[in-house]
């Protein structure tokens, strides 16, 4: 009897030895899954946002318009002439940033002939001459028509000549800056070689009586070289 229990408590033992074994067998044979489809694939895939897109910005409705260039509306002719009778000037206007005539250019002190020269808005003819002889006598330089047979010109000569200047007519009793004059503008030599070359066919030229706009003009230069106007550089260039 005392044999039997034990063999009944080692085979109890045995019994509890072995049953470990066994639970762990059974529990490998449990988790292989009876659909190998069944497997979540995406445990270790790492899924990336979608970048959010930028919205474009609207074009402005209302665009900033481009300023309209100004444009010279009379490219061809850059000088506006105006004389003040009164004060016995000529000024020379050029064009300022908006094409209007108000930059003075120079101003000179101008002969005319009283009533005989008319009032007005003229405009400079083509009809000009680098030598003019008048029917009664005297030559002048420059001659540029602006009315008739009115001309702008330099002092007088005693002939085609610029050695040959008549004092009287330049800063004499005649001269520059009187009303002594059959309608011209007499002027020094430097200002009617101005006119002559720069200010082409079209130039306005504006005489008035008086001087509603107060213009002033100094005295013709006095003469240094007998004979020869003090204007008329190349005269006396050409001739030391």
């Amino acid at each position: 009897m005392k044999y039997f229990k034990k063999s009944i408590c080692a085979a109890f033992a045995l019994m509890l030895a072995v049953m470990p074994l066994f639970s762990i067998a059974c529990t490998d044979d449990e988790i292989v899954p009876d659909d190998i489809h069944a497997i979540d694939i995406t445990e270790n895939v790492q899924i990336t946002a979608a970048p959010t897109a930028v919205p474009t910005k609207e074009p402005d409705p209302t665009p900033i318009p481009t300023p309209t260039p100004i444009v010279d509306p009379d490219p061809d002719h850059p000088y506006y002439l105006y004389v003040e009778k009164g004060s016995y000037t000529l000024t020379i206007y050029g064009k300022d940033e908006n094409f209007n005539y108000t930059v003075i250019i120079n101003q000179y002190r101008i002969g005319h002939g009283g009533n005989k020269t008319p009032v007005g808005i003229f405009t400079l003819s083509d009809v000009r001459y680098r030598w003019y002889d008048f029917r009664l006598g005297g030559s002048v330089q420059y001659a540029t028509t602006y009315w008739g047979n009115l001309f702008i010109h330099s002092p007088l000569y005693g002939a085609q000549d610029p050695s040959r200047l008549w004092p009287r007519y330049y800063n004499g009793e005649m001269g520059i800056g009187t009303s002594n004059t059959g309608g011209c503008l007499r002027m020094v030599t430097e200002a009617a070689k101005f006119i002559y070359f720069s200010c082409p066919p079209g130039t306005k030229l504006e005489i008035v009586n008086g001087s509603p706009k107060g213009t002033t003009s100094p005295e013709p230069p006095e003469i240094t070289r007998k004979g020869y106007d003090p204007t008329d550089v190349d005269a006396l260039k050409g001739d030391e």
